[in-house]
C-alpha cells in the first residue's frame, strides 16, 4: 500500500447517528487516510470513489463494496484537489505537480511539472487538464499525454478558482465532452478567478487574455456560467456575487445579502444558489438579484453546498444538512462526523461525505423527500429564513 497511510480501512466504530423514525441515516464509515480529506470525486463508470487528503495520498473506494481498493502514493506534500478523466485519475498538491494515476492499478503513470507553487486546482475538460497555481498562472495540459501544452500569464496573485465553457456545453452538447483534440482549434473559452480581485477568461487557442471582469475588491474563490454560456457568475471574499457579460466583461448585476466570503456558487435553471463562510446558503434569482430565501443552522462556514433533485445539500461545522430548495423545509441533518466536513458528493442514492477527522463516511440519501420538517432543527438556529 506504500508509506505514509493507514492499512486500516475497515469500517470503524462510531457513535450513532440521528435517527428519524427509527431510521439511522449513516451506512457505513470508512478509514484509510491519515489526514483530512481535502476532495472527492466519482469515476465515469460510477464504479470508484476517489478521496484525497492531507496525508499526501489519494485513495480509491469501491462504490459496490464500499470497500478500500487502492492508494495513490507519491506525492511529497497534501493533495488539493482531483478529477477523472477516462480511465484515468489526476490529482494536484501543494508540492506544484499533477500526477496521472491508473484508476485500475492505482500507480502514477506520469508525474506532471511545469508549476513552481502549490497547485491549488486542477480540472478536465474534453481532453484537456487544467492547473490553477499560487504562482499566478494557469496551464492546459494534454489528458492523454501529460504534455503541457499552455500557460496562460496575467494575473497578479494566486489563481484559485477555474471554469471551462464549452461551446458543446450550450449548443445541446455534452458540457465538453467531444472537445478537439487539437487545442489550436478548440473554441472554448478558459474562465480563471484570483486573489488580485479579477477574474479573467482566455481563448483556448492562443495565450491571450480576452476579457478582464473586474470589480470584486476581493480574491474571487468561485465561478459559475449560465446555461446559454453568456453569463458568467463569480463570488468573492468581498461578500458579493457579481454577474458579467461573457464576451465583454460589462457588469451585469451585483448580489449582495452574505455577510462573509462565498465558497461556492451554483446556477441551476433561473436560480442561483450560493455557500459562504457567514454559516448560511442562499438562492437568488438571476434576472433579479433577489435573494428568496436563506438556509440557516451553521455556526461556522458553509464549506460545500450541491443542489440535485430539488435537494440543497450544505455541509458546515460536523454535519450535512439536506433542504427542500424551494419551501426551504429542513429535510434531513447527517450528523456522525467528530470534525469538520470538507467534501461531499451525491450519486445513485447516497451521500459521500470526506472529513477533517479522516473518515469517508456512506449515508442513506434516498426518500428526501418523504422527510418531514428536521425533528433536529433548533428554532431560528437551524430555520430557514425567507
Amino acid at each position: 500500500m506504500g508509506s505514509g497511510i493507514s492499512k486500516k480501512h475497515s469500517e470503524k466504530p462510531v457513535a450513532a447517528a440521528p435517527k428519524k423514525k427509527g431510521k439511522t441515516f449513516q451506512l457505513k464509515c470508512l478509514q484509510g487516510h491519515e489526514g483530512a480529506i481535502n476532495a472527492i470525486c466519482l469515476s465515469p463508470d460510477g464504479n470508484t470513489i476517489i478521496t484525497v487528503s492531507e496525508d499526501k495520498t489519494g485513495i480509491l473506494w469501491d462504490t459496490k463494496t464500499e470497500e478500500f481498493v487502492e492508494a495513490l502514493t507519491g506525492h511529497t506534500k497534501y493533495i488539493t484537489s482531483v478529477c477523472v478523466w477516462e480511465r484515468y485519475v489526476f490529482t494536484s498538491s501543494a508540492d506544484a505537480t499533477i500526477r496521472k494515476w491508473n484508476l485500475e492499478s492505482g500507480s502514477c503513470v506520469k508525474e506532471m511539472k511545469g508549476h513552481i507553487k502549490a497547485v491549488n486546482r486542477v480540472i478536465c475538460s474534453g481532453n484537456f487538464i487544467f492547473s490553477s497555481s499560487y504562482d499566478r498562472t494557469v496551464m492546459c495540459w494534454r489528458a492523454e499525454t501529460g504534455e503541457r501544452l499552455k500557460t496562460f500569464v496575467g494575473h497578479k496573485s494566486s489563481v484559485i478558482s477555474l471554469l471551462v465553457v464549452s461551446e458543446s456545453s450550450y449548443h445541446g452538447g455534452g458540457g465538453g465532452a467531444f472537445a478537439p483534440v487539437d487545442i489550436e482549434d478548440n473554441h472554448d473559452t478558459l474562465i480563471s478567478g484570483s486573489a488580485d480581485g479579477t477574474a479573467k477568461s482566455w481563448a483556448m487557442n492562443s495565450n491571450d487574455c480576452i476579457v478582464t471582469y473586474k470589480g470584486h475588491t476581493e480574491a474571487v474563490m468561485c465561478l459559475a456560467v449560465d446555461g446559454k454560456g453568456k453569463t458568467l457568475f463569480s463570488g468573492s471574499a468581498d461578500h458579493t456575487i457579481r454577474s458579467w457579460d461573457i464576451l465583454t466583461g460589462t457588469p451585469v448585476r451585483s448580489f449582495k445579502g452574505h455577510q462573509g466570503s462565498i465558497i461556492q456558487i451554483q446556477v441551476v435553471n433561473k436560480m442561483l444558489y450560493s455557500s459562504s463562510s457567514d454559516g448560511t446558503a442562499k438562492c437568488w434569482v438571476i434576472e433579479f438579484g433577489d435573494c428568496t430565501r436563506t438556509y440557516k443552522g451553521f455556526k461556522s462556514s458553509v464549506t460545500q453546498m450541491h443542489f440535485q433533485d430539488g435537494i440543497l445539500f450544505t455541509s458546515g461545522d460536523k454535519f450535512v444538512k439536506a433542504f427542500d430548495a424551494k419551501s426551504g423545509t429542513s429535510k434531513r441533518i447527517f450528523s456522525g462526523h467528530t470534525a469538520s466536513v470538507g467534501c461531499l458528493m451525491v450519486s445513485s442514492g447516497r451521500l459521500y461525505t470526506g472529513s477533517c477527522d479522516n473518515t469517508l463516511r456512506i449515508w442513506d440519501a434516498t426518500k428526501l423527500r418523504d422527510d418531514e420538517d428536521d425533528i433536529y432543527s433548533n428554532g431560528k438556529e437551524n430555520g430557514v429564513k425567507k
